[in-house]
């Protein structure tokens, strides 16, 4: 379990509030990813399923939230990412933009002005939304094509 306090019954009261709005967390995540795929697909001029969609990108921005022990560097590293154009940058402002936003049910969660605790929290629920939109990314370049190729009798 994460540590956001040195309170363990306040820590397990934090997981069980983030836990209830993972529904939320997975559905910010869908539409990071669905802005991605149609970034991708306006930009590039091909299907997504194209071998160089992004995913390697979106799993390194996911790793660096998984080390990182600060949003300014997740942030960071999302806006270096975008200048070596490795991720579109519109899609990294709409990214940075929502991420921060977490900032507010962050503090909604912990409830008190512990700095500390709203840090941990708002980056663990950033590396949630990360993982689901690599997941929703994943499904959308490789998944979703199959489903439809199996679906008009291409095979599976």
């Amino acid at each position: 379990m994460s540590r956001f306090t040195d309170d363990p019954k306040r820590n397990a009261q934090i997981m069980l509030a983030i836990r209830d709005r993972e529904e939320d967390l997975v559905k910010m995540a869908e539409d990071l990813a669905q802005n991605l795929a149609n970034i991708f697909r306006q930009e590039e001029e091909k299907p997504l399923s194209e071998k160089n969609h992004k995913e390697r990108q979106l799993r390194n921005i996911q790793e660096v939230a998984e080390q990182s022990t600060s949003w300014a560097e997740v942030e960071l590293f999302i806006r270096y990412q975008a200048a070596r154009k490795e991720i579109y940058a519109t899609w990294a402002d709409t990214a940075i933009q929502k991420l921060k936003d977490l900032e507010t049910i962050a503090r909604s969660i912990v409830g008190t002005a512990d700095e500390s605790a709203i840090r941990k929290v708002h980056l663990e629920l950033i590396r949630r939304v990360l993982g689901h939109t690599v997941r929703w990314h994943v499904w959308h370049a490789k998944g979703e094509p199959k489903l439809k190729q199996a679906q008009q009798g291409g095979g599976q």
